[in-house]
């Protein structure tokens, strides 16, 4: 690609003013020198608010907090998500033989797992597969064979707070 730079530049002036893709290259002119330097194609705070689009914030954020983005390319800090577990209520009771739908409840109180695949479900020890073994909907699992009575129920969801 070849650039047709301005003909008279003003100090600290980029060139191009948004430099499009990864791997283009932006340049500054350094009036002291009477030169164009190239800028760095990484994201350096002070040197760089805004590459390829994206509008970084201009300070450094806290400890633990990662960079989001608004879908629109403007970046903020955010706090990092950490995951926790629930444990869900065991429903090993209620398995007859027959019945296939039971309700998820947490503390007794209907829970919807989200999203349904962050859920883990063991019966008789053994890790059940989503879509194979169960389903979830909304507050409800849904299994393909109904659990024989007397098979244990152990489940949790993973989820980012």
């Amino acid at each position: 690609m070849a650039y047709v730079f301005p003909a008279s530049p003003t100090a600290g002036q980029r060139y191009p003013v948004n430099p499009g893709t990864t791997g283009s290259a932006q340049y500054e002119w350094n009036s002291v020198a009477g030169v164009w330097n190239v800028v760095p194609n990484f994201v350096s705070r002070g040197i760089q608010t805004s590459y390829n689009d994206y509008v970084w914030p201009t300070t450094d954020g806290p400890v633990g907090y990662q960079l989001t983005t608004d879908s629109a390319g403007n970046l903020t800090w955010a706090v990092n998500g950490t995951s926790q577990l629930t444990l869900i209520d065991d429903i090993s009771s209620s398995f007859d033989g027959a019945t296939v739908a039971f309700a998820i409840k947490v503390g007794g109180v209907a829970y919807t797992p989200t999203p349904p695949t962050n859920m883990i479900v063991f019966l008789g020890g053994v890790p059940q597969i989503y879509t194979a073994a169960y389903t979830i909907t909304g507050s409800v699992i849904t299994f393909t064979a109904a659990p024989i009575l007397g098979t244990t129920f152990y489940s949790f969801s993973s989820e980012v707070v």
